[in-house]
């Protein structure tokens, strides 16, 4: 039976999103996108041929759909967690697509309103948290956790063992050491080697990665 769906945002994820739900439903007829929730564009605008629906604050006008999180860039990852708060919306209404073409270990645990982009790996015994966006080509390696709300860049290269706090973002072609642990609310920039611990809240850039700004300077 196909579900209709809603994604929320329509900022660049939304579309890879729309390509996840396309090839999800080249295999089986699955979902069906009625449209897009978005503050920053008008109701009744269209966004890659779908209709804007409205305001993040009219999800609850839709309470047959469900729902996907598409908005989380370097600017706004911080604010996932109270964005979708706002949408009022119970978890269990947020879906978890992964696109056919990713490498999912069966051991791999997967929470709910991920999404899984094309040629995303994961590897045995990766946890990963609620609305989470793992975006094309990046790598998570066994027994890696990423907590909720974060948002993995393409191509970035998470080791073994990493645990990512809740509300991060790592950059495009980053590569995190295995073991390491990536404060709440961090910021591993595009390129980034990292090679030890990054402290909650900091932004860490470079090969070896530093912190570049304080922790004081980022609230």
């Amino acid at each position: 039976m196909v579900q209709p769906l809603i994604i929320l945002g329509t900022g660049g994820n939304a579309y890879d999103f729309l390509d996840v739900v396309e090839a999800i439903n080249t295999r089986q007829a699955t979902w069906k996108v009625a449209g897009f929730l978005d503050d920053a564009a008008a109701a009744g605008s269209s966004f890659a041929g779908f209709p804007v629906l409205g305001r993040l604050r009219d999800a609850g006008k839709f309470a047959d759909h469900y729902f996907i999180n598409a908005i989380g860039s370097d600017k706004s990852y911080r604010r996932r967690a109270d964005i979708l708060a706002s949408t009022g919306i119970e978890i269990e209404r947020f879906v978890t697509l992964v696109h056919p073409g990713a490498s999912v270990s069966s051991r791999a645990q997967l929470g709910h309103g991920v999404c899984v982009n094309h040629g995303v790996t994961l590897a045995g015994a990766v946890v990963v948290g609620n609305h989470v966006t793992l975006c094309p080509g990046c790598i998570l390696g066994h027994e890696a956790v990423i907590e909720d709300h974060s948002v993995i860049a393409p191509g970035a290269v998470i080791s073994g063992f990493v645990r990512v706090g809740s509300s991060c973002y790592i950059g495009a072609g980053s590569v995190i050491r295995q073991r390491l642990k990536i404060g709440t609310g961090a910021l591993v920039a595009m390129g980034a080697v990292v090679v030890r611990d990054v402290e909650k809240g900091a932004t860490v850039m470079g090969n070896p990665a530093r912190a570049r700004l304080s922790v004081s300077s980022l609230v």
